[in-house]
């Protein structure tokens, strides 16, 4: 057997070596070393080397604090959040299944259940649910009737709104000759038909005020809608 050698010098060697399989190449020494490239230049060059690689390594950490952020918060636009809830209490007008329970806005997010006699009902509901919003949901069953409760992201103003604004609002709205409105200092309700809650909440949605005032939808037994809207403590 043969024992190749690819470090020493090629030939019939003297006697056996134990060199063995190297990537590194025998390199010539210059016949002059320059100042130029003296050894007190080497550690400079290192320094700068490993200050490169430290920025790489910070910027692509950054980065990828960012895509996880965006990940576990999708943001969801206001008036799709809207949309969502309206086209629910429409559906639930003619839908004999799903129907929409409650939808509550707060401050940071909008949470919505919707009941079924069947729970397949709900099952085909989440199929043709947008998987790539990403919203959160969970299935229950309570009383003998299913749910599935939804999580928006919401982002309510802090500032809040005053209750006198949304009496306003009520005066310029086209209700049914089938309302009720109550208010206070810091509530507002109404009860009506969907089409009655439909065009309230599309008029604060109007005029700047949906995201002021934490709100709920209740569908009542009765088929009605019940809306209360409260004033953000201070």
């Amino acid at each position: 057997m043969f024992d190749l050698n690819f470090i020493t010098e090629p030939g019939i060697q003297a006697e056996s070596s134990d060199a063995s399989w190297s990537y590194l190449h025998k390199r010539k020494e210059p016949e002059s070393e320059t100042p130029s490239e003296s050894t007190s230049t080497k550690p400079d060059r290192a320094k700068s080397g490993w200050k490169y690689y430290a920025v790489g390594a910070i910027t692509i950490i950054i980065l990828a604090g960012i895509g996880i952020f965006n990940q576990t918060k999708p943001i969801v636009r206001p008036d799709m959040v809207l949309n969502q809830v309206i086209d629910l209490i429409v559906e639930s007008g003619y839908m004999k299944d799903l129907q929409l329970a409650d939808a509550y806005f707060e401050s940071d997010n909008v949470r919505v259940t919707i009941s079924a006699g069947e729970l397949s009902s709900l099952h085909n509901f989440t199929r043709g649910y947008r998987k790539e919003d990403k919203i959160p949901y969970e299935i229950f069953r309570k009383n003998e009737t299913n749910y599935i409760s939804l999580k928006f992201p919401w982002e309510g103003d802090k500032k809040g709104g005053d209750i006198e604004e949304l009496k306003s609002l009520a005066g310029k709205t086209v209700f049914s000759n089938k309302i009720n409105i109550n208010f206070t200092d810091n509530e507002f309700e109404l009860h009506g038909r969907s089409s009655d809650i439909i065009s309230y909440l599309l008029q604060m949605a109007d005029n700047g005020l949906i995201q002021k005032f934490t709100l709920s939808v209740h569908h009542l037994e009765s088929g009605r809608f019940y809306l209360k809207v409260q004033a953000k403590k201070a």
